[in-house]
């Protein structure tokens, strides 16, 4: 694709005011950038701010060509306020940051808080056919490094990718702002919208007898949610365990919603994923795929069923043991973590159907997701005639409701094990046996399928 603007784009005063050439004339450029009409139009490259598309390069031509896409493909307006702007991502130079502090670490990235001194570009069209810049507004954000990424595969440029399709076709999901790239380094960098609170299990460790049954549902509709919505666009997660689960407080500061981050980027960015390596933490991980078995959606659901037991209980999985490969050969052999005192049933058995060690009979994304969602609806409002799964939104609230008096008295404090690890891993296995239950995940799999029958 070219990139050169064969017309003179004029690039005047401090608000960057983009004039249209003469020689352009016929050109209908009232009628360029509708992303929301039908059929929508993208600006023409000649409305496309030439400020943002020419003057720089990221030293890596596919970087460059991904960028410069989502500019002249910016198919989708994101608001600020009651203000539409075209949503697009950018490229940064780094010493547009500053005030950068590190703020965690995972096994393959490092991210850091920062103020952009400039904040996101915010172009709007004057009546005349004009672009406009709006005055820069700094803004803080989180900058995740990958490591090593000087040399970045084609392999986890497309993972980068996957980040901003969700971003795009979810514009509830936290902010993809753009890329920069250390200048010493070389590595490059994601800028994306801060997340508030940290991981869910910073929350979990701070605050788990102040979260109320409801509160873990809101949780776990959100990350439901997606994981469905990663899933339709068909792509898996890979690596998904309480740190890369993102909490961020709404605009009125009250209500903690989660956001599933870090979409496949758990591997060594320069390097493709070889078929004999494991990523990921390792009680999170699937059992078949400890044994090498092709990772499906239905690995990430696994992850999911073992993020509903830290929920349940406030602790991490297998915490009291070495991640090693005897861990690997006792998931192969059917043990999974422990829930929480009082935990409702009805949560264990939807929790043992994901973590079920045949894949091909747990539940899909989806399905889980309009479970969690009619519970957490259940808890929170007045649906009380509305019925799923064999029960009424009554019977829900109320399950829920009782079990919130255990709450205070869930001891959260642990001995963690020097050898328990939280942080994504390279893992090699081998002589692992097929994956079976336990008589415990068999007797609660039995019961449902009893009950799916009587109801038929």
């Amino acid at each position: 694709m070219s990139y050169n603007n064969k017309t003179e784009i004029h690039i005047g005063s401090e608000f960057n005011e983009l004039n249209i050439s003469d020689k352009d004339s016929d050109i209908d450029h009232e009628n360029c950038y509708k992303p929301e009409s039908s059929p929508y139009t993208l600006w023409c490259e000649e409305c496309a701010p030439n400020c943002i598309i020419e003057g720089w390069s990221s030293g890596n031509n596919d970087v460059d060509e991904f960028i410069k896409n989502t500019i002249y493909d910016a198919r989708k307006d994101y608001h600020d306020g009651n203000d539409f702007y075209p949503l697009f991502l950018e490229w940064v130079p780094f010493d547009r940051f500053e005030d950068i502090k590190q703020i965690g670490e995972g096994g393959f990235a490092k991210v850091y808080s920062a103020i952009w001194i400039d904040g996101k570009a915010k172009y709007f069209k004057q009546n005349n056919g004009n672009w406009k810049k709006r005055e820069p507004e700094p803004i803080k954000v989180a900058l995740k490094k990958l490591n090593e990424s000087y040399i970045i595969s084609a392999d986890y440029s497309n993972e980068i990718k996957t980040l901003w399709n969700v971003y795009v076709n979810d514009e509830t999901y936290l902010k993809f702002y753009g890329i920069t790239k250390n200048p010493e380094t070389k590595e490059f960098i994601m800028i994306i919208e801060l997340a508030n609170q940290g991981n869910l299990r910073s929350v979990l460790s701070s605050d788990f007898n102040k979260l109320l049954w409801k509160d873990k549902l809101r949780f776990l509709v959100g990350i439901s949610l997606d994981l469905k919505k990663l899933h339709q666009l068909g792509c898996f997660h890979k690596d998904l365990h309480s740190g890369n689960i993102l909490q961020n407080c709404n605009e009125y500061g009250k209500r903690s919603v989660s956001y599933v981050s870090d979409f496949g980027l758990s591997g060594p960015s320069n390097k493709k994923k070889s078929d004999d390596k494991i990523y990921g933490v390792l009680p999170y991980i699937a059992p078949e795929s400890l044994n090498r078995k092709p990772y499906t959606l239905s690995s990430d659901v696994y992850s999911f069923g073992v993020i509903m037991t830290e929920l349940s209980s406030g602790i991490p999985p297998f915490y009291e043991r070495k991640h090693d490969d005897i861990l690997a050969l006792a998931i192969c052999n059917g043990i999974r973590p422990e829930f929480g005192k009082g935990t409702p049933e009805i949560y264990k058995k939807l929790a043992y159907r994901c973590m079920n060690a045949n894949p091909d009979q747990r539940p899909t994304a989806r399905e889980l997701y309009d479970v969690l969602k009619f519970w957490c609806d259940s808890c929170e409002d007045n649906i009380y005639s509305q019925e799923k799964c064999g029960y009424k939104g009554k019977e829900i609230r109320n399950i829920f409701n009782e079990i919130n008096k255990e709450i205070l008295n869930i001891s959260t404090s642990y001995e963690k094990n020097p050898d328990a690890i939280y942080t994504s891993r390279i893992f090699t296995f081998s002589n692992l046996p097929k994956p079976i239950n336990s008589s415990i995940i068999t007797s609660y799999l039995n019961e449902e399928d009893n009950k799916d029958s009587q109801d038929s």
